[in-house]
């Protein structure tokens, strides 16, 4: 199952022997990969895998049927969510790329004081959850983290799984390495906007029992950040 094209769906389709791919998936298939009847693929949802054999390939339609089940391997032993914030350009979406490889199980894109993008429409938000898609099935994940609703720095801490970590320029002493707390099943990572985070804000952050840390001596730009921090946490506590 390892060496065939992965598709992450949803997870009612596994429920089923027969299977229809349309839209994107079925020209990929058809078009993109040239793949063919009889040809094998593997289908992601939810933590589990299926390989499933074409059955019928057209560029606007694909049938297959599920041959095995099994539980995905390669998800991480701990659930990370990444509080990010909007940052101009493509940033936003170049480290949503790159964290979804890593390993985040969910994205939450917020707003503070400082943000100079304040606004996520309905089709960044749809581009950002196809990236993640694409990038989890690079990586043979079994699933692609969602991407949560927009928020202010205020609604963030009410919906961050706890314990939260926030990676802060302003910090001098705590290193991420030494402030992450061991042996939780789920944590979060905070990063601030391109601007930083403001003293109140760190403030509101400590108030929620944040663990505020300095990722080192160089400032980071956001999204370098958000990666960096996030392997960081895989590699420690994965």
């Amino acid at each position: 199952m390892a060496s065939t094209q992965r598709f992450i769906v949803r997870s009612a389709l596994l429920a089923q022997d027969s299977v229809t791919l349309d839209g994107a998936r079925a020209r990929q298939i058809a078009v993109v990969l040239r793949m063919q009847p009889g040809d094998e693929i593997t289908l992601v949802a939810g933590g589990q895998e299926a390989t499933a054999v074409l059955e019928t390939v057209e560029p606007d339609v694909v049938t297959a049927r599920i041959s095995d089940r099994v539980a995905a391997t390669r998800e991480p032993g701990i659930s990370v969510t990444l509080g990010l914030p909007l940052l101009r350009g493509d940033r936003s979406e170049e480290a949503v790329e790159a964290v979804t490889q890593l390993g985040v199980a969910r994205v939450l894109p917020f707003i503070s004081t400082r943000s100079v993008v304040r606004a996520l429409g309905d089709a960044k938000r749809e581009r950002w959850e196809r990236i993640a898609r694409e990038a989890a099935e690079t990586a043979r994940r079994g699933t692609a983290p969602p991407i949560g609703t927009l928020r202010t720095w205020e609604e963030l801490f009410e919906v961050l799984p706890r314990p939260i970590v926030v990676a802060w320029e302003g910090e001098r002493e705590l290193r991420l390495r030494d402030g992450l707390p061991a042996g939780v099943p789920a944590l979060s990572l905070v990063i601030g906007p391109e601007g930083g985070l403001t003293d109140e804000e760190v403030a509101l952050a400590r108030a929620h029992d944040a663990i505020v840390v300095s990722l080192g001596e160089r400032n980071l730009r956001a999204e370098t950040a958000a990666i960096a921090a996030v392997a960081i946490a895989m590699d420690l506590l994965d």
